[in-house]
């Protein structure tokens, strides 16, 4: 084969070489994942709580009329808004006229009522205190009397044993001249001492006898009654009387018509035209003049995010309103599903509707940390968490990039970023955060461009 020859297949050799490689290389730009990378910086990290809810009045106001009182007109309905001052309602005049008549009626029947519990009193004190002075009396007589039958019957009984001494004393000389007649003397004097003994000790008993029925009969007039009130009953009777006839006089100087004490939202209504009221509220009102309070339910999970005095932001769900600058009053676990939590946060006077929706975000921070990464750069595998980097790595056909795995540890991570523990990666690592296909470690990449 001569040299042209040689030169030509050599040629022709050369070509097919470079049709390979380009072929191959169209090829492998063809089959090659695609990425995107990031490189690991200085990042702070927050924690984003979003939750819906409703906004509630803060404090109801309730507003009530006098009872039995028959509703004529309403003004109002639930939902409306009210300006202190706005009729409410209106009850019936003539019903209300007829219900003044009959409480003076009943005033002036216990006015009366408490006229004789008061007689009545002083006549049974009068009673009470003539009794006594009689009992006093009576007593006084007793012991008087009672000393004077003694004292004679004392004063008897010294003069028969006197008598009997005497005539002891003069025995002798009696017998002399009549010894019959001495006998019988002496038998005539020891009854009449005998008698008077035993009137002396009748006196006695029969003093104490008195003076002890005539000292218990006092007693008794002394003892104290029991308490009667029956005056003091009918006092408050009156004054109880006096306020509702007051109170009926002031609406019907008010024309019947009961209006709103504060601005407010009507809530709730308990009574409707032709029903009487009763002594409940007639209706509930939300107390504007006092703010309202956004209340909604988060997942348990976040409680770690969600604190006493963190800052609050508001959107409305009808108006797109946003409410800033305010923060969590409490959170406490929901009542009926422990796994919730219920935070409240009060608002401002007229910052949003009552009973309109609005969304509440929270965002707390965690920390800055020096290696963060996207968090769609994490990968999670056989226990371990990890990332792709790309490398470089010389191949036939020359520097070829590559994706190497590296595993890491999470410090704190949220629904963007991940900071990942310091000496994980290097600042100037290229972190695949994106492919267009799956990769493994070793797998050959290319940047997107």
């Amino acid at each position: 084969m001569n040299r042209k020859s040689l030169l030509k297949l050599l040629g022709i050799f050369l070509a097919m070489m470079v049709a390979f490689t380009l072929l191959s290389r169209s090829s492998s730009s063809i089959t090659v994942a695609r990425v995107k990378t990031a490189s690991p910086g200085n990042v702070a990290i927050y924690h984003k709580v979003v939750a819906s809810g409703k906004v509630m009045e803060n404090q109801e106001q309730p507003v009530s009329t006098e009872a039995n009182q028959k509703i004529a007109r309403m003004y109002i309905h639930e939902g409306d808004s009210v300006e202190a001052g706005d009729v409410l309602f209106q009850v019936d005049q003539e019903i209300l006229k007829e219900q003044i008549i009959a409480g003076k009626q009943e005033l002036e029947k216990l006015k009366l009522e408490y006229e004789d519990a008061v007689s009545g009193k002083e006549v049974n004190q009068e009673k009470k205190n003539l009794t006594l002075q009689r009992a006093q009396e009576d007593y006084d007589v007793a012991v008087q009397k009672g000393d004077q039958d003694v004292s004679w019957a004392a004063y008897e009984l010294d003069y028969a044993n006197g008598k009997l001494n005497e005539f002891y004393a003069n025995r002798k000389e009696v017998e002399e001249v009549d010894g019959s007649e001495s006998q019988d003397s002496e038998e005539a004097l020891v009854e009449a001492v005998n008698a008077a003994q035993k009137a002396y000790e009748e006196a006695l008993s029969a003093r104490e006898t008195a003076i002890r029925t005539a000292r218990r009969a006092l007693e008794d007039a002394r003892a104290k009654e029991g308490t009667d009130s029956t005056v003091k009953q009918k006092e408050l009777e009156i004054e109880t009387k006096k306020l509702q006839l007051q109170k009926l006089q002031k609406l019907a100087k008010a024309e019947g018509k009961v209006t709103s004490p504060v601005k407010g939202v009507v809530t709730k209504l308990n009574v409707s035209v032709g029903e009487l009221t009763g002594e409940n509220a007639a209706l509930l009102l939300a107390d504007l003049t006092t703010g309202c309070k956004f209340v909604a339910q988060v997942d348990k999970t976040k409680d770690k995010y969600l604190e006493k005095n963190a800052a609050v932001t508001l959107e409305s769900g009808d108006t797109k309103k946003m409410v800033e600058n305010v923060k969590i009053d409490s959170v406490e676990l929901n009542e009926e599903d422990k796994n919730l939590l219920e935070v409240t946060v009060y608002l401002p006077a007229d910052s949003l509707d009552i009973g309109s929706s609005a969304d509440m975000t929270v965002q707390q921070k965690s920390g800055t940390y020096n290696c963060c990464v996207p968090i769609q750069a994490l990968n999670e595998g056989n226990g371990e968490t990890f990332v792709y980097v790309v490398q470089e790595k010389d191949t036939i056909l020359g520097t070829q990039l590559t994706a190497a795995k590296v595993a890491v540890t999470v410090q704190e991570k949220n629904e963007t970023y991940a900071a990942l523990e310091d000496g994980n990666l290097s600042a100037g690592q290229k972190v695949i955060v994106d492919s267009s296909r799956s990769i493994d470690d070793g797998s050959p990449v290319r940047l997107a461009e």
